[in-house]
């Protein structure tokens, strides 16, 4: 699923100047949104940017990937990102295994 998702609809690594939309961490199932301006997603491993816009909200976030994986997901599966989700030590997005 994981290669799915980065497949369909690309991957940022955390740190990265991104342009703006809603994002999805599959690692911690949270969505950031950065609105109407390009940022830099956080330290929290890879990013997919599900949706162009950065005011979407979760219900259709939700749609949108159940559409493309097949999964079923509702507006309760994420939360919006806080610094609890970070990563410690975020390695280098490569093989971290």
């Amino acid at each position: 699923m994981l290669d799915l998702l980065e497949f369909l609809f690309g991957r940022y690594n955390g740190g990265q100047t991104v342009p703006a939309g809603s994002y999805f961490n599959p690692r911690t199932m949270t969505i950031y949104q950065l609105n109407n301006v390009d940022g830099v997603v956080p330290q929290d491993g890879s990013w997919c940017r599900v949706d162009p816009s950065g005011a979407q909200t979760f219900a259709n976030i939700a749609t949108t990937l159940n559409a493309a994986l097949g999964t079923t997901y509702t507006s309760g599966s994420f939360h919006a990102h806080t610094s609890a989700d970070l990563l410690s030590n975020p390695g280098q997005m490569s093989d971290d295994a």
